[in-house]
């Protein structure tokens, strides 16, 4: 038996009680195989996982931008449990509704 096909099978004979306690919760949501492939990644290394809420804050930070009128900051921080000094540092390299740019100026050509 190739040691591949032995490592495969070990795996497939690994349960649950097999897994130390603490990593146990983590089985339980992604399974045995998984955590096998996060271990195999790690080496050994532990793992840092962001809250979800750092996570997702790219996508809130994109839809803000797109529902962002130029008037809603305040609906918009209610709207995203956040404060409208957050809003305002999410929206502050947006330009104003409204404003053009000086790309946008013609130059009398």
């Amino acid at each position: 038996m190739a040691a591949d096909e032995l490592t495969r099978a070990l795996i497939e004979e690994t349960t649950l009680e097999d897994i130390s306690e603490s990593y146990r919760p983590v089985v339980e949501i992604i399974g045995i195989e998984k955590f096998i492939e996060l271990s195999e990644y790690a080496k050994g290394d532990e793992l840092y996982f962001p809250k979800t809420e750092n996570i997702i804050a790219p996508a809130r930070n994109r839809r803000i931008k797109k529902e962002w009128n130029g008037y809603n900051s305040k609906q918009l921080a209610e709207k995203y449990n956040l404060t409208t000094k957050q809003i305002g540092n999410i929206l502050k390299d947006e330009p104003m509704i409204g404003q053009m740019s000086l790309f946008d100026m013609d130059n009398g050509e």
